[in-house]
């Protein structure tokens, strides 16, 4: 046994000096998920200070009386957007360009709202909400908003003269409060961080799998499997040479997320530390997979990039999981990076506890369990049939 392990050691060694004899290549291993967590985390990162996001959009007004322009300014006012008024060629053109995406009209005849009572059967006037085909839920925020305005235009008109303007106060106030129990708020410096580097380990492990690939193509292979080491030593040395690099990559990203953008552990380090040991280990396994069913260098590297881009976005490593539609949020838990994810973002910005991230732990090491076991098993029946085929 001990001889078995200094020779897995040995080879896990041999994967380390070649990693490391390319010295531009093993920096870009560290220095691509930087700057991948670190973009995303730019562009999704909200002020500390929660002031309120406003919505932009247009607004059109093609009836010009009182009314109208007193529900239109007050609109326009509203702490809640942003707007430019403009005519109705200009909003349709800018619409189709998202530059808003959204626009209000007040068409003609709006203005005899202005006499409307209570049970009133007269037609309404309809007020037009225009919206880009991809802004459907900026266009419901507006139509809110504009309701809003309105009624609180008719209310000014109608109800002053009988209650005077202390009347007129809303009922009842709004607070908002993050619920008890919440740690803090999302982090997106922590969330991107913590995402693009579960992807980027899938991408090293592909790597580590389509060069163990490449060498079983060459005169490399045959020179290793003619020293009297076991294929399983073998194997598991470029396991542990995959897994060992992967977790200084964990170590590298997360420490320069610390320095540069307060990205921090605020749960259970323990947790932490087993996430990373356990995501490490599923990338080499994958990469044992990779070849062990990749066949051809090329075809392994188009279907591992479509799987592992594929298997990001469901798992929640780009955007959040909750903007995804409850079909993909479902078949979400079917996948590795779906854990990975939950618990990284637990010990992170959510300041969770060691009990609550173990089965996060222990579904990505369940995992990573099931993709060695069928690589090693699958490269094995696959050695010895060539083996036989040499006889």
């Amino acid at each position: 046994m001990r001889r078995r392990l200094n020779l897995i050691l040995a080879l896990a060694v041999k994967d380390w000096c070649q990693f490391l004899a390319d010295k531009r290549g093993a920096a870009l291993a560290f220095v691509v998920p930087v700057v991948l967590a670190s973009a995303f985390g730019l562009i999704f990162a909200r002020p500390a200070d929660k002031t309120a996001v406003k919505l932009p959009l247009l607004v059109v007004i093609e009836d010009d009386g009182p009314f109208t322009r007193g529900v239109a300014e007050r609109f326009a006012a509203s702490e809640r957007v942003e707007a430019e008024v403009v005519t109705r060629a200009d909003a349709e053109r800018r619409i189709a360009d998202r530059r808003p995406g959204v626009a209000v009209v007040f068409p003609a005849g709006f203005e005899r709202l202005k006499d409307w009572k209570p049970g009133s059967a007269a037609d309404r006037p309809a007020v037009q909400v225009l919206h880009n085909p991809l802004c459907g839920s900026e266009g419901q925020w507006a139509a809110g908003l504009v309701s809003e305005a309105v009624m609180r235009k008719l209310a000014d008109d109608k109800l002053t003269p009988l209650v005077g303007d202390a009347g007129l106060a809303m009922p009842f106030d709004v607070h908002t409060a993050e619920a008890a129990g919440s740690h803090a708020g999302f982090n997106a410096y922590a969330h991107s961080f913590s995402g693009m580097t579960l992807q980027y380990l899938l991408f090293w492990g592909m790597e580590s799998g389509l060069l163990l690939l490449r060498d079983r193509q060459r005169s490399v292979w045959a020179r290793m499997r003619a020293a009297p080491v076991p294929l399983g030593c073998v194997l598991l040395g470029k396991a542990l040479s995959t897994a060992v690099i992967a977790f200084l990559i964990v170590g590298v990203t997360f420490g320069f997320g610390y320095l540069a953008f307060g990205v921090k552990v605020d749960g259970s380090v323990a947790g932490f530390v087993l996430l990373a040991v356990a995501a490490s280990g599923l990338a080499a396994a994958t990469g044992l997979l990779v070849a062990a069913v990749g066949g051809t260098e090329a075809r392994a590297r188009s279907v591992c990039i479509l799987v592992i881009l594929g298997v990001s976005m469901l798992g929640g490593l780009w955007l959040p999981a909750f903007v995804l539609p409850g079909w993909a949020r479902d078949l979400s838990l079917a996948l590795p990076t779906t854990w990975a994810m939950r618990g990284l973002d637990a010990v992170t910005w959510q300041g969770r506890g060691f009990w609550a991230v173990l089965p996060s732990v222990a579904v990505v090491a369940g995992f990573t369990a099931v993709f060695l076991t069928l690589a090693v098993a699958r490269l094995v029946s696959s050695e010895a049939r060539r083996r036989r085929g040499l006889a």
